[in-house]
């Protein structure tokens, strides 16, 4: 694996199929490194090629890092993003876990189909020990850039390998809403965070306070036998522009919250911004609202609507739009020629 990951690292800003091979060796290190460390030193120097794939194999490895109920709802997630039209490769990919810290109350999922990424989702345990689907994305795109990493570790003239060589630590980090982020642990200085999505450095004592009170709050999930059954929209895509090409909607007042679902989905001819002002650091923000797509339940009446941010300087994520409208509001570019019209 020691092999594997360098090879990785130097090519990793030429292919895709190269990143997720990093993002896997990166993954596997950090968990290795909480659950065994004896085992992580062993495997570690396990060159790849040495490890035949097999189904029992892939299996194995998944039920290292990530708990059954979580692979169990990973699946039926990614049977119902196969019911749209376009997406049927969802229905039969294969599945890759990555726990995500802190607390391990998060999963990034690969999605693969014959070898080809096709999307990724995120699932997140709540303190109610419930299972939620926080964000998803289609395509060969990962929250996780690893190329923006390492511009970044560039930057701050830190040498990866040299680091993981002497102690140091690499982890993939979730917070909610939004946060996407990697943690470099170097021996005798503060640790390094960097947004996963943008390469901006965050400020550390605001994500030590989010690592503390996710550390202390254990989950214990709750049986899934009863989830309902689910069925989702084809993609509503819109044209993805720049937030800070016009600022006029730093001046406009929000849409209000029970218009915003209305606007998103019959907007067609505007542009709206989601922002979440002092909060936006937690969403990669202000982002452009790219697209939405209409989950369905059998147990509800209302559907459920997944909002698209970014696409154009940065990853599309779909999010649900409750999660947004914890802390953000949506503008509308142009709100004077939309209300003349």
């Amino acid at each position: 694996m020691k092999r594997f990951f360098h090879t990785c690292w130097n090519n990793a800003r030429k292919t895709t199929c190269i990143t997720l091979g990093l993002l896997s060796c990166l993954a596997l290190f950090s968990f290795w490194s909480i659950a065994n460390a004896e085992e992580q030193k062993t495997s570690s120097l396990s060159p790849a090629s040495s490890i035949e794939y097999s189904p029992k194999h892939h299996a194995i490895q998944n039920e290292k890092l990530a708990p059954a109920a979580v692979q169990r709802f990973a699946e039926k997630q990614a049977v119902t993003l196969g019911t749209a039209n376009g997406e049927v490769h969802w229905k039969n990919a294969d599945l890759d876990f990555y726990p995500l810290g802190p607390g391990l109350h998060s999963w990034l999922v690969q999605a693969e189909f014959e070898g080809k990424p096709i999307g990724y989702m995120i699932i997140t345990a709540t303190e109610q020990g419930q299972l939620m689907l926080s964000e998803y994305g289609h395509g060969e795109q990962s929250p996780y850039n690893n190329e923006l990493l390492g511009q970044t570790l560039d930057r701050q003239h830190v040498n990866l390998e040299a680091l993981l060589a002497g102690g140091g630590e690499l982890h993939l980090g979730y917070a909610l809403p939004l946060l996407a982020y990697w943690k470099v642990e170097q021996p005798n200085y503060p640790a390094l965070y960097i947004d996963a999505t943008n390469g901006d450095v965050l400020p550390s004592e605001f994500l030590n306070l989010l690592e503390a009170d996710s550390k202390q709050n254990s989950v214990s999930i709750t049986d899934l036998s009863t989830t309902p059954s689910l069925s989702v929209d084809p993609l509503h895509l819109r044209p993805v522009f720049n937030p800070t090409d016009n600022l006029l909607w730093i001046t406009s007042k929000p849409v209000d919250a029970d218009r915003a679902k209305d606007v998103i989905q019959h907007g067609e001819n505007q542009e709206i911004v989601f922002s979440a002002g002092d909060r936006n650091v937690v969403y990669g923000g202000p982002l452009p609202v790219s697209g939405y797509q209409l989950w369905h339940t059998d147990q509800v009446a209302e559907s459920i609507l997944y909002v698209a941010l970014g696409g154009k300087s940065s990853i599309q994520r779909f999010v649900p739009l409750s999660t947004l409208q914890q802390d953000g509001h949506f503008y509308i570019v142009n709100p004077l020629s939309s209300a003349n019209s």
